[in-house]
């Protein structure tokens, strides 16, 4: 690494710094008023199938079960246990059919339209603005950290220049993009509240589109947790507690009071 400092142009400043920084905030802008404009009123409101919320909720119910089964009576953990366990009648015993990508296109039509909007409102206007500035803002150094950093940060923030002698602590205009692409949200949280686009929640739909909720099977889930619940070895949490809360009750009471 060279232990000289760099000193940088001016113009830098006013023609890469300043004009970088504009196009970003107007590219945000923009894709915020256009996602507005294509929101759906009552997206909001999707439709929801009841069996598919039944079962989760049952789920969710029986975890919560499993995981506090020693603050409750025994009999009354056999309840629950047989409640969603009983053969031919239990919750858990009954099949259940997941839903395939087109049954589910066909029962949710906003679907689709909700998948093109994110793509056209997420996707494409991130690939132009980097190809924008790949084109006019691609290789220069706009600054440098005032802390140091390890090698392992050059890739990040020396994107566009390949230089093995520059000081990891200098970053480019291309490390300068994606920093403000995912670190400007807290200001347009300050303009919009909570109607406010997340690149990290745009990216991670994106990326798990297709999966996810599509790809669950309930009736796998349903042996899995009947298993579970058949497995339960139950441990009171609750024996002795009356003759602890005496004891601290006698305890408390044998202090003497502190007289101020």
């Amino acid at each position: 690494m060279t232990s000289e400092e760099l000193v940088l142009d001016r113009k830098v400043r006013d023609w890469v710094v300043i004009p970088l920084t504009l196009c970003i905030l107007l590219m945000m802008l923009l894709r915020q008023y256009v996602s507005k404009m294509l929101a759906n009123p009552g997206s909001s409101q999707q439709s929801v199938d009841i069996k598919e919320l039944r079962e989760k909720q049952a789920l969710a119910r029986s975890q919560l079960m499993r995981a506090n089964a020693g603050y409750i009576p025994a009999f009354a953990v056999q309840q629950r246990r047989n409640f969603f366990t009983a053969k031919d009648v239990g919750v858990f015993s009954k099949k259940s059919e997941a839903k395939g990508v087109q049954e589910q296109l066909m029962t949710n039509p906003d679907m689709m339209q909700n998948m093109m909007k994110q793509q056209l409102t997420g996707l494409v206007p991130q690939i132009a603005m980097g190809a924008f500035v790949n084109y006019f803002f691609s290789g220069f150094i706009m600054g440098k950290i005032p802390f140091p950093l390890s090698p392992s940060f050059r890739l990040m923030l020396q994107r566009g220049i390949d230089l093995p002698s520059l000081d990891v602590t200098y970053f480019t205009s291309l490390s300068y993009y994606m920093l403000l692409l995912f670190g400007l949200r807290g200001v347009m949280s300050l303009m919009f509240k909570e109607d406010t686009i997340d690149e990290a929640s745009i990216q991670k739909q994106q990326m798990t589109m297709g999966m996810g909720q599509m790809g669950q099977d309930p009736q796998k889930a349903f042996e899995q947790e009947r298993a579970a619940l058949d497995a339960i070895e139950y441990v009171s949490r609750l024996d002795g507690i009356h003759e602890l809360a005496a004891e601290t009750l006698q305890t408390g009471l044998r202090k003497p009071p502190k007289i101020k």
